[in-house]
């Protein structure tokens, strides 16, 4: 916790299929959604979700260039790499990013946990793409659901 904020470190690997890659390499842009939940546990009913956060990213390859690009879609910033490598190792490194205020968990012993997923979004694809994607297991990239504790 740093200012009263708790932050998140990780580090995510990104894995392609053949056909992600192809398509990213004959420029085809990729976003990937990192989610970010905050919950606290209830035991009589369903855990109350504190806080949501998205991150939203673009991952292109421009052919001309050589080079990989990728775009925070929240603020606008670009970065560029010379491989995928560097690329997804960029996308893949969270420090420090915000996810809580302390003010907006309750110091009565409650039970909070933070929870992690990436994904592609298919819905951001060209459309010629989307029903293929859609359907073929090729597409359908996504992280498991990764958890940790969080102890006001």
């Amino acid at each position: 916790m740093i200012e009263n904020i708790y932050r998140v470190n990780a580090d995510i690997d990104y894995h392609f299929s053949a056909e992600t890659e192809k398509a990213l390499t004959h420029g085809v842009p990729l976003q990937f959604d990192t989610y970010f939940k905050v919950k606290k546990h209830r035991r009589w009913l369903w855990d109350k979700t504190i806080n949501t956060v998205m991150l939203k990213y673009k991952l292109q390859y421009h052919p001309l260039s050589g080079y990989y690009l990728v775009t925070n879609i929240q603020n606008g910033e670009r970065q560029q790499f010379q491989n995928l490598n560097n690329a997804t190792g960029y996308l893949g490194k969270l420090k420090n990013y915000p996810l809580i205020t302390r003010n907006a968990l309750d110091a009565d012993n409650a039970e909070y946990y933070g929870l992690i997923n990436v994904k592609l979004d298919i819905q951001s694809l060209p459309a010629p793409l989307r029903p293929l994607a859609y359907l073929s297991t090729q597409w359908r990239l996504s992280s498991p659901t990764y958890a940790w504790g969080i102890h006001p």
